[in-house]
């Protein structure tokens, strides 16, 4: 919330999450082709309202270039307004083998995506990894990744550099027929509270970070014994 007065007239701006942009079943093949289609919903960035925020930015609320009237015999001394951030971006059931470039993608399409954006659907594509373009959306709570071809669990430890990450789903992926898999993720990555829309408990957070620590150490002391034996032969 920002509050800005002046001349008896207050104005109180809210910010609300906009409709997400859905870019689902779109047959895209590359992130770069965000910045030409058109999204199935919700409202893309326009080279005008870039301009426009931009500019807005760069203003302080008792900047003279942005006065406020005086309030007229009759008329409230608060004014509240709200602004629509998008947050969401769905890019689903597309045919995406990479993410590489969807940050640069994205400013085409909403407003500083590196820090709004919360809540990302990448399901049903054809990636097989965790690429470190996720990385940069410091702020993503919700993480979409079922459907497609990660094979290998320590993919997953890249997420744990996103602490705000409270959902995420894999389920799909082929690491999900790994025996380990649910108790592997749960542990690597704390801050979860959903795994492919099933809630974490607090005892299964418990066990499953006590399993990997062990994990972790049991992994280390084989790796050092692969090393004796590589330099003994």
């Amino acid at each position: 919330m920002v509050m800005a007065q002046g001349q008896d007239r207050k104005e109180v701006v809210l910010v609300a999450n906009a409709p997400p942009l859905d870019y689902s079943f779109k047959e895209l093949r590359s992130c770069a082709e965000l910045e030409t289609e058109e999204p199935r919903s919700g409202t893309k960035r326009t080279a005008e309202s870039k301009e426009a925020n931009e500019a807005q930015a760069d203003r302080s609320p008792s900047s003279p270039t942005s006065p406020t009237s005086p309030v007229k015999a009759g008329e409230p001394k608060m004014r509240i307004l709200v602004r629509k951030v998008t947050t969401s971006v769905k890019l689903n059931n597309n045919m995406l083998e990479t993410i590489s470039g969807l940050p640069a993608a994205l400013e085409f399409c909403l407003p500083n995506p590196l820090l709004n954006l919360q809540w990302l659907d990448i399901s049903f594509n054809q990636l097989v990894t965790v690429e470190p373009e996720l990385l940069r959306f410091h702020n993503l709570k919700a993480l979409y990744m079922h459907g497609n071809c990660i094979t290998r669990l320590a993919a997953v430890d890249r997420l744990r550099k996103m602490p705000k990450l409270l959902s995420l789903t894999m389920n799909g992926n082929p690491i999900e027929s790994n025996k380990i898999y649910r108790v592997y993720v749960v542990g690597a990555l704390g801050s979860l509270r959903s795994l492919d829309h099933s809630t974490i408990t607090d005892d299964e957070a418990s066990n499953a970070a006590a399993w990997f620590e062990g994990h972790l150490v049991r992994m280390k002391k084989r790796r050092e014994e692969m090393a004796l034996q590589n330099n003994d032969s």
